[in-house]
């Protein structure tokens, strides 16, 4: 990949900031929709929504295929998520930027940014890995939740991570490529 063709154009630029912006609102209605439901349905349960909290960094980088694309597009979303007042601050941040070092390992080392499924499962994986160090690093979850429930969350969240993430991916790149929003970007080729 020459070095013009790995620079995102003005055109991505605002494609991904603009899409990370409805996901930033997409993520604060479910923040505040989460801990209610999970008290309700359960720890387990709730790790079924674990896939959608990775499109920040996923659609961005399936779109554009391109370096930085998922970090830019996870800190776009963490910085509207923060604005709009979500209850978990700073660790947004610090989310978005492990999920899209995840993707962006994964689209670099996989397939060179040409966006194949192997890709897409390996960065969800790896997203999702990450993300779980964090989790038992701050807060101890989900070993505190006990050993069987841990491999529960375990395996839902990588589970989630790589079907309905990457269902998500492809829906929402489709219901986008019809618009003609997409035109000339890699996800349309």
């Amino acid at each position: 990949m020459s070095k013009e063709k790995k620079m995102m154009t003005t055109k991505e630029i605002v494609i991904v900031a603009m899409v990370a912006a409805v996901i930033g609102v997409i993520y604060t209605l479910l923040d505040f929709a989460y801990m209610p439901l999970s008290a309700l349905l359960g720890t387990v349960f709730m790790e079924i929504t674990f896939g959608v909290y990775l499109l920040s960094a996923a659609l961005p980088m399936y779109i554009v295929r391109k370096p930085g694309a998922a970090i830019f597009g996870g800190l776009v979303t963490a910085g509207v998520n923060l604005l709009l007042g979500s209850p978990y601050g700073l660790q947004l941040v610090l989310a978005g930027v492990l999920q899209a070092v995840g993707m962006e390992l994964a689209y670099a080392l996989i397939d060179k940014y040409e966006g194949s499924l192997r890709c897409m499962i390996v960065g969800s994986i790896l997203s999702a890995i990450l993300i779980l160090c964090r989790d038992m690093y701050f807060w101890g979850t989900p070993i505190s939740y006990g050993t069987t429930v841990a491999i529960g969350v375990v395996i839902v969240r990588l589970l989630s991570a790589t079907v309905i993430g990457i269902i998500l991916v492809k829906v929402i790149t489709a219901a986008l490529l019809k618009t003609g929003v997409l035109k000339g970007f890699a996800c349309a080729k």
